[in-house]
């Protein structure tokens, strides 16, 4: 529906393709407004209408109420990260990055770094599942790729001999850890800094020595 409050008219084909790009517009607004408000506490379902230009009964049309949108920018976070992780598999951009954990590690940070409010809203909001079946998709997608990252490039994990997603567990523990020292002002030397230790970190990890059995031989 228009500004004006005038039906859209056309196919069916483009008035879903209008009421698609509302919701998208609607999920934009909600992140600029976070941006500008240094966090999402203050962004409200009418904020996002007027940012839009839109009646707030337009906006409970997508989504039941904040809660709901937020949950719905959950998901594009994930989805958006996802996309990136992917991105970072490329033979090329490995190369570049000095390997596939490198890689994927700095599409992590960059991530997290371009929108942190919104990183943080993925990895605090209350209630939305984790670790199961029930779990965003787009979550799960991210997961997957970190698993398949850990299995390939850092194989000689302890952890890998409890189960198969244990090595991905401790590598986004340790992704996220970094971030979120970081985002909250606990590493000195800010981001910059960070993005170094970035690097030792995939390094730490990468080194099979570290995760020698001492009794042997």
């Amino acid at each position: 529906m228009p500004r004006d409050g005038k039906r859209i008219k056309g196919t069916a084909d483009q008035r879903a393709e209008a009421r698609e790009r509302l919701r998208s517009e609607l999920l934009a607004a909600a992140r600029e407004l976070a941006r500008e408000a240094d966090g999402y506490d203050s962004v409200t379902v009418r904020s996002v209408a007027d940012r839009v230009g839109y009646t707030v009964p337009i906006v409970y049309q997508f989504f039941a109420g904040k809660r709901a949108l937020l949950v719905e920018l959950v998901d594009v976070g994930f989805t958006e990260l996802a996309h990136r992780l992917g991105r970072a598999r490329c033979p090329d951009i490995q190369q570049t990055q000095g390997g596939p954990l490198l890689a994927v590690a700095v599409a992590y940070w960059e991530f997290a770094l371009d929108d942190p409010h919104l990183y943080r809203l993925m990895h605090s909001l209350p209630d939305v599942p984790f670790g199961t079946p029930d779990a965003p998709e787009s979550a799960r997608a991210c997961f997957e790729i970190l698993r398949e990252t850990a299995a390939a490039g850092i194989p000689h994990l302890c952890a890998n001999t409890h189960d198969a997603d244990a090595g991905a567990d401790l590598l986004w523990a340790h992704l996220h850890g970094l971030v979120s020292l970081v985002l909250d002002g606990r590493v000195k030397g800010g981001a910059e800094r960070g993005r170094e230790l970035l690097v030792d970190l995939t390094r730490w990890l990468n080194l099979p020595e570290r995760y020698a059995d001492p009794t042997a031989g």
